[in-house]
């Protein structure tokens, strides 16, 4: 997915929800110049996560923080993109959590949103559902230039990138 973002060098990218580091990795071997943020709700993923990518957390090129997403923590600089995998669903708030993160991108930062449904005899179909979701709540969160890339795995992903 992180192929997706088209992240360059000094960009500075917020994942939200970031599990155990594994796109935090990713993101930080392509934005050399910029930092990478994350916020996870769970003790446990930032452990494993900071474990995960300890030279560049120990670089300051990395900074994780346990928090939720209704408890955004500061950052130094505006963002270039905002990441969330698979936890939007989880959300209090949903649009009102999207509005927040906008606030956060710089003039032209993108957002992006990506959901692979996981009920019970998920398909195609559900995820374009998901996708119609994402996007109507970015829409209602002020976002424009809409874009839906699909990664097809079983059930497929949907990625929403917006403005």
């Amino acid at each position: 997915m992180v192929s997706l973002l088209d992240v360059r060098p000094a960009d500075h990218v917020l994942e939200v929800g970031f599990g155990p580091g594994i796109a935090i990795a990713e993101l930080a071997r392509l934005a050399t110049r910029g930092r990478i943020y994350g916020i996870d709700h769970s003790s446990v993923m930032v452990r494993r996560a900071t474990r995960h990518n300890a030279a560049a957390v120990r670089a300051g090129r990395v900074r994780l923080v346990h928090a939720p997403v209704e408890e955004l923590p500061s950052f130094d600089q505006p963002l270039d993109i905002v990441l969330a995998v698979n936890s939007l669903g989880f959300w209090h708030d949903p649009v009102q959590r999207l509005r927040e993160l906008r606030g956060l991108l710089r003039e032209g930062g993108r957002i992006v949103i990506a959901s692979q449904p996981r009920c019970p005899g998920a398909t195609a179909e559900t995820t374009v559902r998901a996708a119609r979701e994402i996007q109507d709540r970015l829409g209602e969160a002020g976002c424009t230039d809409f874009r839906v890339e699909t990664l097809e795995l079983d059930p497929p992903v949907a990625c929403v990138i917006a403005r």
